[in-house]
């Protein structure tokens, strides 16, 4: 694992940064595919739009100059870049500092292991209890506090590799490190995200990828109900791409349709890595 702190080759930044102390900071994981950062440009857009939110000063070229050392060191054909853009030292309290200087953590890592069924013929999903609270000030954001997502984490069954999490009214919002779609007839729909949730790099791409496919999209309030009605479910990352879904509670979903469609496209783009290489 490579760790650049700042542009340098470190694992260590500083105790009183910010994003340790009151996790203010925002960041990106990146599928890497033979040396190429997926999605790239997507993911700096969000990463721009989310320091901004956040009053974190980002300049975009020395970034880019961490993520083009980090690749240039990148020896497996998949692997998975972090980038974590942090307000940097700020002293105590919660303002603002005057002059802040961001700390930038690159991390490159080997990409994860996972059974090649997840994608095949999809995977098991189960629904946490843990609640997400509306903030629409940081909804759709990818900022560093991932408290709720922890705790959904932990709340797993054994035999499930994903689970979804709801909101305060029971709507499902995302699944603990993806987002939701279902289709029913040829209606692709995913949850509005205004309240809670991350608006994902990969359902970006898919969402403007429907059209050219000839289907209908629509964002929504999502039930678990309609989850258990459609069709198809599918879940997207910018790492795994898009997981099937082959079971959710008692319900088995014979169409994978639009799940496969949508991955082949996303492979034959090279916008995630092919999951036989």
């Amino acid at each position: 694992m490579l760790v650049l702190v700042n542009g340098k080759a470190n694992t260590q930044a500083s105790a009183l940064d910010r994003g340790l102390l009151y996790g203010q900071s925002v960041f990106e994981t990146i599928a890497v595919s033979n040396s190429k950062a997926c999605l790239l440009e997507l993911h700096l857009k969000r990463l721009l739009n989310g320091a901004g939110a956040l009053n974190i000063p980002i300049c975009i070229d020395e970034v880019m100059a961490d993520i083009d050392l980090a690749l240039a060191h990148a020896e497996l054909s998949r692997a998975v870049l972090r980038v974590t853009i942090s307000m940097g030292e700020g002293g105590r309290g919660y303002l603002d500092p005057i002059n802040a200087v961001p700390t930038r953590v690159i991390s490159l890592h080997a990409y994860p292991t996972h059974d090649e069924a997840y994608w095949s013929e999809g995977i098991n999903l189960g629904v946490a209890d843990i609640r997400l609270s509306h903030q629409p000030a940081l909804a759709g954001l990818k900022h560093g506090n991932r408290l709720e997502q922890i705790i959904a984490r932990s709340q797993w069954q054994p035999d499930w590799q994903e689970a979804l999490i709801l909101d305060q009214n029971d709507c499902v919002v995302e699944a603990t490190q993806s987002n939701v779609f279902i289709v029913k007839d040829d209606l692709v729909s995913t949850p509005k995200l205004e309240s809670a949730g991350v608006a994902g790099v990969a359902r970006e791409y898919i969402i403007s990828q429907l059209d050219s496919l000839g289907m209908r999209f629509e964002s929504v309030s999502l039930s678990v109900n309609q989850i258990e009605a459609a069709d198809d479910v599918f879940l997207s990352n910018s790492v795994i791409g898009i997981w099937p879904v082959k079971q959710f509670r008692s319900k088995i979903y014979s169409s994978l349709k639009t799940s496969h469609k949508l991955l082949k496209l996303m492979i034959k783009n090279e916008v995630i890595p092919n999951y036989k290489a």
